[in-house]
C-alpha cells in the first residue's frame, strides 16, 4: 500500500482504519524524514495500542472517525493530504456510511492526490469508487492473508 501510494515522495499522509499498525509501520518506513502521518483509528483500544507501539514524532494518532479527515487536515494547516491509505472494512458498514467515509477522504485530499484502499470483496467497493472518483486502478495482492485487492483512485483536479 505504501509503495502504490508513493509514500516515499509524500510529506502529509493520512491512514484510515489503522488497526494494529502494520500499514502504519510500512508508511513510516517509506516516508521521508520530513513527512508526517496522521493515523485514524476509531477504536480507542487500538488507537492506544498505536500510540504505545510507535515512538515516532512524525506520527499523530487520531482516535476519531475517518469522516473527520477534512477537519484534521485544516487544523494541521494543510490544504489537504497529499495521499491517503485506507484499510476500512467497508463491506461491514452500511452503504450510506461507506459513501460518507469515501466522500470525506476525497475532500481531505489535495487535487490529484491518491487514495489507496485494500478490500477483500472488490465487487462491493467498485460502484462506490466509480461514483466518487470515476476512474480507478485495481491490483490483486495475493501475498496478503487473506489475499486482497488494492485500489488506487485520485481526487479530481
Amino acid at each position: 500500500m505504501a509503495a502504490l501510494l508513493g509514500a516515499d515522495r509524500l510529506t502529509a499522509v493520512a491512514e484510515t482504519g489503522a488497526g494494529t499498525g502494520p500499514v502504519t509501520r510500512a508508511l513510516l518506513d517509506a516516508m521521508p524524514a520530513e513527512g508526517r502521518l496522521w493515523s485514524f483509528e476509531i477504536d480507542p483500544a487500538l488507537a492506544a495500542g498505536l500510540r504505545e507501539r510507535f515512538d515516532d514524532p512524525r506520527l499523530t494518532v487520531v482516535a476519531e472517525s475517518a469522516s473527520e479527515a477534512p477537519r484534521i487536515a485544516r487544523e494541521a494547516g494543510l490544504d489537504g493530504f497529499d495521499g491517503i491509505v485506507s484499510a476500512i472494512p467497508y463491506t461491514l458498514l452500511p452503504r450510506q456510511t461507506t459513501l460518507e467515509l469515501l466522500d470525506a477522504q476525497r475532500r481531505a485530499l489535495q487535487p490529484a492526490a491518491p487514495l489507496v484502499l485494500i478490500q477483500y470483496r472488490p465487487e462491493y467497493i467498485v460502484p462506490f469508487l466509480r461514483r466518487m472518483f470515476g476512474r480507478f486502478e485495481r491490483h490483486f495482492y495475493p501475498w496478503n492473508v487473506p489475499p486482497g485487492f488494492l485500489f488506487r483512485v485520485r481526487r479530481a483536479r
